[in-house]
């Protein structure tokens, strides 16, 4: 799997072209136009990471915004008291990044307190950001203060289906976690994980095919409750990966605090 960063912003420009086709995104479905964050940034990373969630919010009356903006805009809400999952999903993102780049496993010492909001968290999950991808099924963007629809997320998936496929195919990455059952579904649906990944495995990694990408199956981040059964996570998956004979920037595992 190789990631071409020319490649992908000339694929890019496509799929938002794309997206802008099929939504009336200039009057009600503005949109996050969402991807690789920082191109130079993923192209270095050891175990390139895409994380797929289901919607955006507040971003319904903006158009068109670009993910690259996110380390100076933090639109994705890292620093936000109300939206919680980018905060824990970036906090588990800076422990396998952490650890890959390492070859060993970050321990529970290890753990920063990244809940927390202030300076120093804030550009900590913002440098964990700009080494990931991140896309959402749904690319119309939800009213602010509005709570999900799974079955209008789940529509809006499938109308994005080529989009999400280029997507994909341009961001090439290593591991692919997907936040939540009805985005699991709706790509599995789509064919777009490959034919032997199947539901109900959370935090289990999964082969796409023998030298594609491993995905893996995750609940939604915001029920992620507290550091410590983060960090199980976390460790459930760097075990995983680390013990994946493909994976050559690893070693294995650091014993388990919780053995």
């Amino acid at each position: 799997m190789h990631f071409d960063k020319a490649a992908y912003r000339i694929a890019n420009e496509r799929i938002i072209s794309l997206i802008k086709k099929n939504h009336d995104w200039e009057n009600t479905e503005g949109f996050i136009a969402d991807g690789v964050i920082c191109p130079d940034e993923y192209e270095e990373q050891p175990m390139r990471v895409l994380c797929i969630l289901a919607e955006s919010y507040g971003y319904d009356k903006c158009k068109e915004t670009r993910i690259e903006s996110q380390p100076y805009d933090d639109i994705l809400g890292v620093t936000s008291n109300v939206v919680k999952a980018p905060r824990k999903l970036a906090t588990l993102l800076w422990l396998l990044h952490s650890s890959f780049e390492q070859r060993s496993q970050k321990t529970w010492d290890d753990m920063p307190w990244l809940f927390r909001i202030n300076n120093e968290n804030t550009t900590m999950l913002q440098n964990t950001l700009k080494k990931v991808a991140w896309i959402n099924v749904k690319k119309a963007s939800r009213k602010e203060g509005t709570a999900m629809d799974e079955e209008e997320v789940f529509a809006h998936a499938l109308r994005n289906q080529a989009v999400l496929r280029e997507q994909i195919k341009a961001i090439a990455p290593h591991l692919i976690i997907v936040c939540g059952k009805i985005v699991f579904r709706a790509l599995l649906e789509m064919k777009l994980l490959g034919t032997e990944v199947v539901q109900g495995r959370e935090w289990q990694v999964q082969a796409v095919n023998a030298d594609g990408p491993r995905v893996i199956e995750v609940s939604h981040p915001r029920n992620w409750w507290g550091y410590e059964k983060l960090y199980r996570h976390f460790e459930d998956i760097y075990i995983q990966m680390a013990n994946e004979n493909w994976v050559q920037c690893l070693t294995r595992s650091t014993p388990s605090r919780y053995s």
